[in-house]
């Protein structure tokens, strides 16, 4: 079986290990015996400009070229960007996209819709309901807007939404769901299949069960894997238990990317 990991953070991500380049990661993934990974390093759109968040992607781009030459005999090197809020402003976009080159784009909701963290709001004083509809019309927004192909960590606010006395989950939203997959399948938008939910109090591959279920009951087939990895040390972290996940819930493809071009490779 394949192995690739499609989300990965290095020392260009405000929260990655910052010494922990491009070369770092390519060796630690050769080692784990990955075939193609890349690099989504942050870039964030806020409200106000100024607090936007913005990845040195050329940086990343060059550090990843001169991997190409070294390794490219081993294992293949993508050149990516993971944009939060692209939707936000589409002139800042528009001209963000033409002014870069990448091999395939990741979109993500990380913001609340007046800019505060999704891990940083009290969610010990929100009302869960109405953070979850704000949310969901944000990620249907976005997915309208387009201009990415994969979109990322579908259950982000799950990870930091319990709390002693809940167990926050989809399963009750799929009223809500169900549109955004069906958008996705329209436009050939990837579903990311994340594997960072390991790491958390959910212990599993994302998205829930329930969701992914009903990815493939719409005739989902793009779906990519990426364990959202910030440090080379955890590289390809979860990638074989999302890939055997996927398998037993009937697909037999995965995605991957070349020239923001899906490809299906056989599971």
């Amino acid at each position: 079986m394949m192995l690739m990991d499609l989300h990965i953070h290095s020392r260009y991500s405000f929260d990655a290990a910052p010494d922990d380049g491009v070369e770092q990661h390519t060796r630690a993934a050769i080692q784990k015996g990955l075939s193609q990974i890349g690099f989504t390093d942050h870039v964030d759109f806020f409200p106000n400009p100024s607090q936007d968040i913005l990845a040195d992607v050329d940086a990343v781009r060059r550090e990843v070229l001169e991997c190409r030459e070294r390794y490219g005999d081993q294992i293949e090197l993508f050149s990516s960007v993971e944009i939060g809020q692209l939707h936000l402003d589409p002139q800042r976009t528009y001209d963000y996209l033409s002014a870069h080159e990448f091999d395939y784009v990741i979109g993500s909701i990380h913001n609340s819709k007046d800019g505060v963290d999704i891990y940083e709001l009290p969610f010990g004083q929100l009302d869960h309901d109405a953070f979850l509809q704000e949310y969901f019309d944000e990620m249907q927004a976005q997915i309208e807007f387009g201009h990415f192909d994969i979109l990322a960590h579908i259950d982000f606010p799950l990870r930091v939404m319990k709390l002693p006395d809940n167990n926050p989950s989809f399963a009750g939203y799929l009223d809500r769901i169900e549109p955004i997959l069906q958008s996705l399948i329209r436009k050939d938008i990837a579903l990311e299949s994340n594997a960072k939910g390991l790491v958390t109090w959910q212990k599993q591959v994302g998205p829930e069960d329930c969701v992914l279920k009903l990815y493939r009951e719409l005739g989902g087939e793009l779906i990519t894997v990426g364990s959202d990895s910030h440090a080379a040390k955890t590289v390809g972290a979860g990638i074989p238990e999302a890939l055997e996940r996927l398998k037993a819930f009937g697909f037999q493809t995965v995605t991957t990317f070349r020239d923001r071009k899906p490809i299906q490779i056989a599971l």
